[in-house]
């Protein structure tokens, strides 16, 4: 079995925090007000990293890429192209992009967690209690942090 790693941790906290900012961020409303954009920003700069890092993850087929890698790639693309269209105001092509690279994230995290040989499944059946509160405590980071920019961005009323 495979072990974890500094770049491995690393890429599955942020992977999470990923899942916590872009959900909050496609749920709220106003979509496009300044909140939104620094979540987005934030998002995609911690997406980048999720998606980058994986070439240097390599447990599937070690020294070699496999078809996750091609996800990866995928991923970078429509990333770069969310941005692009929300730069140039198409805003349906910014939704479908970044909305679609959320819903491919949730289908990696699935990919990760259904195989019980996988490091996640293994590390909840080594110490479940310790993986809970660790996951735990990266989701009200990432929670934590949509609320500080959603209250700091929110217009004030005079």
């Amino acid at each position: 079995m495979h072990e974890w790693n500094a770049l491995v941790a690393t890429h599955a906290v942020a992977a999470t925090l990923a899942l916590v900012i872009g959900g909050a961020n496609l749920v709220r409303t106003p979509r496009g007000d300044r909140a939104h954009r620094v979540l987005g920003r934030t998002w995609l700069v911690v997406m980048y990293f999720v998606a980058g890092s994986s070439f240097w993850i390599q447990q599937l087929r070690p020294g070699n890429f496999s078809w996750i890698h091609g996800l990866s790639t995928f991923t970078l693309i429509t990333l770069t192209l969310g941005w692009w269209f929300a730069r140039h105001g198409n805003r349906p092509a910014h939704a479908g992009n970044m909305i679609g690279t959320y819903l491919g994230l949730w289908g990696a995290f699935i990919g990760v967690v259904a195989v019980p040989s996988r490091l996640v499944p293994q590390a909840f059946q080594d110490d479940w209690w310790a993986m809970s509160l660790l996951v735990s405590g990266i989701v009200m980071v990432g929670l934590g942090l949509v609320l500080v920019v959603t209250r700091a961005l929110q217009p004030r009323l005079v």
